[in-house]
């Protein structure tokens, strides 16, 4: 398909679009979203920022998506999760923010591909009925279907489109944020990655001590940073030369955790937080910690928005926190 002619591209759109979460979002339950696609009914979607695509059960689609080869499935899976989905990409219209009782006429939409799903793990008995917004960047592997795929970047609002970014705010999300609604965020600027294509984590640091087992030596490194709202666990994906002895692969309660992201320049930090694993006090201690064999990285977990706001500036290239008051 060919770039469009310079006088059919629309200019941006001068104002963002917010759009409130689903009922029931939380840090502990996980963020939503409704959104119509392919002329389907309002459908409700997990946000997931350690994904980029969209997952939709086949059924939520309109009808003229139902009838389908089902020869011509392929299959997606996802490594933080394990589970595989069995289905197809269709390209269609994805209206965000519709409510069930919305016509989906004056929301922002993406066309984009997206994943229907017909059936999981291959089986054709285990039917789909969730539903992912994966909004993230640099995920790699079958997760990340690449930033043509992401339904927060491709928005389009009134014929205009939206500035590529978003913010997670405690209530909802800002599409095409302007910069009056990035004011108060801390940022740090993101290398692009070796093709060109997409923006790479950036690198923080971990450091944890379990004063409980004197025998645990203490573990810092310094790691890629990916900001999961997919998941309610914080994940290590360590090497060997990171990993010291003696640590389980689920981090029992009591040990003590600080993240840090410096900023540009490395003379502040971006975002730094602490808790202890398995205090139900601490809203930013995670469900629990994970450490897994890997090449290097720290998921954090979606609990670190229990006192941030979270930037994502696909256009400039960054990521931002804002703390909360």
């Amino acid at each position: 398909m060919s770039d469009p002619a310079p006088h059919d591209v629309q200019p941006p759109a001068a104002e963002s679009r917010t759009i409130p979460y689903a009922p029931d979002s939380s840090v502990a339950e996980a963020f939503h979203i409704t959104a119509a696609l392919g002329g389907g009914k309002p459908h409700r979607f997990e946000i997931d920022t350690g994904s980029v695509g969209v997952l939709v059960p086949r059924d939520a689609l309109g009808p003229a998506y139902q009838n389908f080869d089902p020869s011509k499935d392929q299959t997606v899976s996802y490594v933080s999760s394990g589970n595989s989905y069995q289905g197809q990409w269709v390209t269609l219209a994805v209206v965000m923010g519709v409510p069930e009782s919305g016509d989906g006429s004056d929301y922002p939409t993406a066309t984009i591909a997206v994943f229907a799903v017909d059936h999981m793990d291959d089986d054709l008995s285990k039917k789909y009925t969730g539903g992912m917004f994966g909004v993230g960047f640099d995920i790699g592997d079958q997760a990340d279907a690449g930033a043509g795929c992401n339904p927060f970047l491709n928005a389009v609002y009134r014929g205009a489109p939206l500035t590529r970014g978003y913010i997670l705010t405690q209530d909802g999300i800002v599409l095409g944020p302007t910069k009056a609604d990035t004011a108060g965020f801390a940022a740090v600027s993101l290398r692009r990655n070796a093709k060109g294509d997409d923006w790479q984590q950036p690198v923080g640091h971990i450091d944890m001590v379990a004063p409980n087992e004197p025998d645990w030596p203490r573990l810092s490194a310094d790691l890629t940073v990916l900001v999961d709202t997919g998941v309610p666990e914080m994940l290590l994906w360590l090497t060997a030369a990171q990993r010291p002895a003696n640590w389980p692969d689920v981090v029992p309660p009591g040990a003590a955790v600080t993240v840090s992201l410096p900023a540009d320049g490395g003379n502040a930090s971006t975002l730094t937080y602490s808790f202890i694993t398995g205090a139900a006090d601490q809203p930013m201690a995670p469900s629990e910690v994970n450490l897994r064999k890997g090449k290097g990285g720290l998921n954090t977990g979606r609990h670190v928005l229990a006192r941030y706001d979270y930037l994502y500036d696909a256009d400039g290239g960054r990521i931002g926190f804002r703390a909360l008051p």
